[in-house]
């Protein structure tokens, strides 16, 4: 399929060909980012213990916040992208991939130099203990100073698939999750770095999957072209990008601002071995997430580029069929968290302790994990037809406006049980609120797609 046809196909394809050919690149890409993540805790745990394990836990808030900066910059570019190839405005695609690159250098050298200045404070505040400090002060030392690799490959992971180009932008992000699963064991344990050889794996294969990025960038004849002048900052282009790409970096904010209240409660009330039972049970749960944001990033081109054109029964399509997929998706895990949890856990760790109350801890995260498909697929909804405000708002929902005050207040009478107890009780009122906002979306679109209809032919 050549690739004036491939971005036709957004709006000519059956939608459930089409779903899962552009979501199953991107889950496996999100599969394999995630499972690398969890490979990293899984050596570090086996070859440096568990406090290393609650190390790498406690920078991972920081972590977060550099791929949600990926995030603001990438999806943000990404569905302005579709948009304008839905509209056949080639000027402002090419001004908008040009556009997104510059911010993505722009904001990795920010990175470098204020975390890199500030990266004591940051895992202080991050919940590490003095116990704890050295391995998490050692794996984000390195991971700011490397961003650039992270950012950047976030950023063309997203702006290639918004061009209809799904195995294009998987390929680079799958050679990088292999490789950071064979250089883990050579630089944890070969090289002696311990938590410190983890972040090097990570940002030493990102850089790898970034100059794939580069090569087919400079290479290819397909996608969208680009000239020197695209890469200049446009004050409007730019703002658009911003705004559409902040629901995605302030969701994953909110996880990292979440992340390191649940931390420092779970210090608090409990020690360092919960906060080791959170940095493991928290990535098991990301991993069966993975999917299910494949799914949304997958739809999000079909949703852009149909909104664009005017075709709004296909997007309301397009909902249905993602929604069932992602809820599928999640009910999978569900049902394997509950019935295995010791099985997953073993995997990181051999500590007795951490098997016993990581078990009852997962179970009880995820007694409604499925219902987190409901948040993802509105909130990737609303981005891909650019309405900012409510990607927002779905945005700090959960993380933000539920789960923290559910910690904080549950903690306090209850310990660490009532840390795990805010989870269900943040999803379930999550789903509650998006759910009436999901069918009043659908009938907007209705109404539109019938105003369109009685409208006169040119």
């Amino acid at each position: 399929m050549s690739e004036p046809d491939r971005t036709k196909a957004l709006g000519t394809e059956p939608i459930g060909k089409l779903i899962l050919r552009l979501a199953t690149p991107s889950v496996v890409s999100l599969g394999v980012l995630a499972f690398y993540n969890i490979v990293d805790a899984i050596f570090v745990g086996h070859g440096a213990g568990t406090l290393a394990i609650a190390g790498i836990g406690v920078a991972f808030p920081i972590l977060l916040v550099i791929i949600g900066i990926g995030q603001l910059v990438g999806v943000g570019g990404a569905s302005l992208l579709s948009r304008a190839l839905g509209r056949k405005d080639d000027a402002l695609a090419q001004r908008t991939l040009g556009n997104t690159i510059t911010l993505g250098v722009i904001v990795s050298i920010l990175i470098a130099v204020v975390g890199f200045r500030y990266r004591v404070r940051l895992v202080t505040f991050a919940g590490a203990t003095p116990e704890i400090m050295p391995h998490a002060l050692s794996y984000v030392s390195i991971i700011v100073v490397g961003a650039f690799t992270l950012v950047m490959a976030s950023i063309f992971a997203s702006t290639v698939r918004a061009q209809g180009r799904a195995a294009r932008a998987t390929l680079p992000l799958i050679v990088g999750g292999v490789l950071n699963v064979g250089l883990d064991p050579i630089f944890i344990f070969g090289l002696r770095l311990g938590v410190a050889g983890a972040a090097w794996a990570t940002v030493t294969s990102a850089g790898v999957g970034l100059a794939i990025y580069l090569i087919d960038l400079a290479t290819s004849k397909a996608g969208v072209r680009l000239s020197l002048r695209s890469f200049l900052l446009s004050a409007r282009t730019t703002g658009q990008i911003l705004a559409v790409g902040a629901a995605s970096f302030v969701g994953i904010f909110a996880a990292s601002v979440s992340t390191v209240v649940i931390n420092r409660s779970l210090g608090i009330v409990g020690g360092d071995l919960p906060i080791a039972i959170f940095s493991v049970v928290n990535r098991i749960v990301m991993f069966s997430r993975m999917p299910v944001f494949g799914v949304v990033d997958g739809a999000q081109p079909i949703y852009g580029y149909n909104f664009g054109a005017q075709n709004y029964r296909r997007v309301i399509a397009t909902i249905r069929y993602a929604l069932i997929a992602a809820m599928s998706l999640a009910g999978v895990f569900w049902a394997l968290f509950l019935l295995f949890p010791r099985g997953f856990l073993s995997v990181f760790s051999h500590d007795p302790s951490l098997l016993a109350e990581g078990a009852r801890s997962l179970r009880i995260i995820v007694i409604v994990l499925p219902l987190l498909a409901l948040q993802a697929i509105v909130g990737g909804l609303y981005q891909a037809l650019g309405f900012a405000r409510r990607a927002l708002a779905v945005a700090l929902l959960r993380d933000v406006v539920l789960i923290i005050p559910a910690v904080l207040l549950l903690s306090s009478f209850y310990g660490t049980t009532g840390v795990w107890a805010a989870f269900p009780i943040a999803d379930f009122a999550s789903a509650a609120v998006v759910l009436p906002l999901l069918f009043l979306q659908i009938r907007r679109l209705r109404r539109m797609q019938a105003q369109h209809t009685l409208q006169p032919a040119a």
